[in-house]
């Protein structure tokens, strides 16, 4: 028999900063009713000048391992999902792990954590997916293991472009052990990969005499500044704004679920729509699965032989709305469908409204959102939750997991609901100014919490990022 493992605790972060959608759609002159109503945005997590996937992965995890009260030695590994690493080489959890230890050093003393696996993991946004399935299966392996999994991003577009609106940031931790107290995972899980182009952000090479001329000089005239003095002939331009083609990433989404879903049931021996009692998706952006799920669920009434059922909600037959995907859109404005999506859907969507794409934490930000609007049910106990993850480039792994009676008693501290409204409201020029990098120093001075103190700027360590802790 599978040994029982899953997720025991929660904790998060959210940026200090948060901008309304109703004045971004001011201030991109665009329409705030087709934002809030066709997509779900409310507001848009921002970080501060201080804050990164490592500030935030660090203060989620404080949160989780301050109030569980989880020592040093309990933790075996700390895997971090994400797809905002601060460095190419030197994996982010390395950072997370210095500054929890600096966090326990006063009652633990110097290297606590000196035994604990540290690493990154990417794959676009299931990175963290892949971080969580990985340290369960550590946990299987061995007895009495606790693995920190993280889940930490910041979601960031080009100014003006189709993705901007999406953005988003935070960080989800989770205490994956033996016998868990909130959700206890099923073995099987079905995995959908291809490559694909449909987001993904590319390493560009640009000739340095050219860039020199360009800027009306010469590659001798600024062969001391370190931008120059390179040995190789190009510079390289690395940027946080992805290349992605929404519409086809949709596809790739849809196509990418829908085939590891049928691995999943033919694995598990489950069918989603008759044994899940809810789900929890990649949110993009905070409707993106309800507006994803009808194609996919339309496949699987027709497997079962039970597609009449649709059409009757939708009062259209496949045939007369003209194909699968047109009876799809057509279901998906129906009120069966919308008591669906109340039902099943939209609790883990109600976070998303107001933070944003968290990336490869969207996913986990969706169970702590579905699991605070479950949490006056005594009738869940047993019942299973679905999930359904993307990452972009691209791959789906579908999975699912039991919720334990009291799951409930371990979300006592999680403040979501706190945690969203105290923010503080920056304006959109403020939010203009963020994304250009041109604001000097943070708008918001943390009052507690991990922080990114300076960025060396001198000798062999130049670009190297110094963190801290700021304590009341």
């Amino acid at each position: 028999m599978s040994k029982s493992v899953g997720i025991d605790a929660l904790g998060f972060a959210l940026p200090r900063l948060v901008l309304p959608m109703q004045a971004f759609a001011e201030g991109r002159g665009m329409e705030f009713e087709k934002l809030r109503f066709g997509l779900g945005l409310e507001a848009m997590a921002v970080p501060d000048t201080d804050e990164d996937c490592v500030t935030l992965a660090a203060q989620a995890a404080w949160n989780l391992l301050s109030q569980q009260g989880i020592k040093p030695h309990e933790i075996g590994r700390i895997y971090l999902g994400t797809e905002s690493a601060v460095d190419a080489a030197k994996p982010s959890a390395t950072y997370v792990h210095g500054l929890l230890e600096e966090r326990f050093a006063a009652e633990f003393g110097p290297r606590s954590l000196a035994h604990c696996d540290a690493l990154d993991m990417t794959f676009a946004c299931a990175g963290g997916v892949d971080a969580l399935l990985n340290s369960a299966d550590w946990v299987r392996a061995g007895r009495s293991r606790k693995a920190l999994v993280i889940a930490a991003d910041v979601a960031k577009y080009a100014p003006h472009s189709p993705g901007e609106y999406t953005q988003g940031a935070g960080a989800v931790a989770l205490l994956v052990t033996e016998d868990p107290r909130i959700l206890v995972l099923d073995d099987a899980v079905g995995v959908s990969v291809e490559s694909a182009a449909d987001f993904f952000k590319p390493r560009r090479s640009y000739d340095k005499a050219e860039l020199a001329a360009a800027v009306g000089g010469t590659l001798e005239a600024g062969a001391d500044h370190p931008f120059w003095a390179t040995p190789d002939a190009v510079i390289e331009q690395f940027l946080e704004f992805p290349v992605f083609d929404g519409p086809y990433s949709n596809d790739c989404y849809v196509g990418r679920v829908r085939e590891a879903l049928g691995r999943y049931e033919a694995e598990a021996g489950l069918r989603a729509m008759n044994d899940w009692f809810g789900m929890c998706f990649h949110l993009p952006y905070a409707f993106q699965g309800r507006r994803m799920w009808p194609e996919i669920a339309l496949d699987l009434y027709a497997e079962q032989g039970i597609l009449a059922q649709v059409e009757a909600e939708a009062g259209v037959t496949e045939a007369d709305a003209g194909g699968r995907k047109a009876l799809a859109k057509a279901w998906s404005k129906s009120a069966a469908y919308k008591a669906y999506v109340a039902e099943k859907i939209g609790p883990g969507e109600a976070a998303s409204m107001r933070i944003g794409n968290m990336y490869t934490a969207s996913i986990f930000m969706g169970l702590v959102s579905a699991l605070v609007g479950y949490a006056d049910r005594r009738d869940l106990g047993g019942k299973r939750l679905g999930f359904l993850s993307y990452g972009s480039g691209s791959k789906s792994k579908v999975f699912s997991g039991v919720l334990r009676a009291d799951f409930a008693a371990q979300l006592r501290g999680l403040n979501l609901k706190a945690a969203i409204v105290d923010r503080f409201e920056v304006s959109f020029a403020e939010y203009e100014a963020l994304h250009a990098r041109t604001t000097q120093g943070p708008l918001a001075p943390a009052s507690q919490g991990a922080v990114l103190d300076r960025i060396e700027t001198e000798g062999n360590l130049l670009g190297y990022r110094r963190y801290r802790w700021v304590q009341n």
